[in-house]
């Protein structure tokens, strides 16, 4: 089979990716194969192509937002059946070692394609634990892969917890900014504006019903009741933490940067609360597949476009130096671009 390796950041961008071949992977006991369709592209992905998180590493294979179909069972695995059409959690929490309460709050906490011994799905074929996977037989292989980011929005929603009355500010227009603002509207919160530099982006949040302000525009639509920082910079931080009056809530969801400067001032003085979010615990998982399915959630308008895996090196770089600005850009395992 195909498999997408990343060579590290230190590479010119020519070489920091190439197509290998390798063996296609055996599932274990109480593991499933899956013949992969579609994968994101995630903001993360980016951050560690470029070298600004340090969170991806020379040697791994990325891609943790992804569908495709059961192709083999593992030994004691009973289905879902070979060509059921299925997305996966790739967040792995241990069996309770820890003593953890929601598994995206396991100390011992591993992800498919991020963590970097557990190879992921730029690739045509992966192995995971059959209790990880969802089938999702009415949803297309792109809404399939758009159900990872967009369960890390429905529980950051969850954790801002606006109420109907309230005035939201989401810091960012990326597909975590986007699919957060979509979760918290579907929450039945009040008004919400996303702050977003690129042109291309707000473009498609306005299509999609949001209010959108440039960055430099904030300050005088201020103060918003509670505010989403999906960026996670020291700037975009303080902007979210500005945005909000005394007593206001930021919930930082982003990981732009594994560590920041912030205002402690703003904190203390304003007793402001900073409130993290981190993946999504399994039961928010399923429920955002329920979502898509019903309708509640609809990604359409945030989905761009599909590359092949031959090309998607390419729209890493793409993405990296603003030749585009799509929100999500998705990998295909076809062997054409569409």
């Amino acid at each position: 089979m195909r498999s997408l390796l990343f060579h590290g950041p230190e590479q010119p961008p020519e070489r920091r990716f190439t197509v290998e071949r390798v063996p296609i992977p055996e599932p274990g006991p109480d593991e499933v194969r899956i013949r992969v369709a579609r994968v994101g592209l995630c903001g993360s992905d980016l951050h560690g192509y470029t070298g600004e998180s340090g969170r991806r590493v020379a040697g791994m294979v990325m891609g943790h937002e992804a569908s495709g179909w059961i192709d083999a069972l593992g030994k004691g695995v009973s289905g879902p059946a070979p060509g059921t059409h299925v997305t996966f959690n790739p967040a792995l929490p241990c069996a309770g070692a820890c003593g953890h309460a929601v598994e995206s709050r396991c100390e011992l906490l591993e992800v498919v394609g991020v963590t970097p011994h557990i190879p992921g799905a730029f690739a045509d074929y992966l192995t995971i634990g059959a209790r990880r996977v969802v089938p999702i037989p009415d949803l297309t292989p792109e809404q399939g892969a758009v159900i990872e980011p967009m369960a890390v929005g429905l529980h950051a929603a969850n954790q801002l917890g606006a109420k109907a009355e309230d005035r939201v500010l989401v810091v960012g227009g990326g597909m975590i900014g986007q699919v957060t603002a979509h979760a918290i509207r579907s929450l039945g919160a009040g008004e919400i504006v996303i702050s977003e530099p690129h042109p291309r982006r707000r473009e498609i949040a306005e299509a999609a019903g949001f209010a959108t302000l440039h960055p430099d525009q904030v300050q005088a639509e201020a103060p918003f009741d509670r505010a989403m920082d999906a960026v996670a910079i020291s700037a975009t931080v303080s902007a979210a933490l500005d945005a909000v009056p005394k007593g206001g809530v930021v919930c930082i969801v982003g990981l732009g940067m594994p560590q920041v400067t912030v205002p402690l001032f703003s904190i203390v003085v304003g007793e402001r609360i900073v409130v993290g979010s981190y993946c999504y615990s399994d039961a928010t998982f399923t429920e955002t597949a329920r979502r898509l399915t019903d309708g509640s959630l609809d990604p359409a308008a945030l989905i761009g476009p599909t590359v092949s895996m031959e090309d998607f090196p390419q729209a890493f770089e793409d993405l990296a130096t603003g030749a585009i600005s799509e929100v999500k850009v998705l990998m295909t395992t076809d062997r054409a671009s569409t």
